[in-house]
């Protein structure tokens, strides 16, 4: 098993966590405009109140998705620690105990 090949896999899989999560916070801020636009045009609703609304609402989409951004870009970084690593095999190096 060649470790950089499965680094270079790892970090093409990483990359789509990312992209995805990206995307998704950028999708949500955009929604969460939209929304906020619709409830303050309401007469029954001011655009404070409407603001308020909206935020809440696309709080945890935000959040959720820039966990997924934020764990796409620490398997990058561990992809290019594992490919920079010098090869060792098992049983190697110093004891655990």
């Amino acid at each position: 098993m060649d470790i950089r090949n499965e680094a270079f896999r790892l970090a093409t899989v990483a990359t789509i966590f990312v992209w995805v999560g990206w995307f998704t916070v950028i999708y949500a801020i955009i929604a969460g405009i939209f929304w906020w636009i619709d409830l303050a045009q309401k007469a029954s609703i001011n655009w404070f109140e409407a603001l308020g609304a909206s935020l809440a609402a696309i709080g945890g989409p935000i959040f959720l998705a820039l966990i997924v951004a934020g764990m796409g870009h620490f398997l990058r970084l561990f992809a290019m620690w594992a490919a920079g690593a010098q090869p060792m095999a098992v049983g190697e190096g110093e004891p655990l105990v």
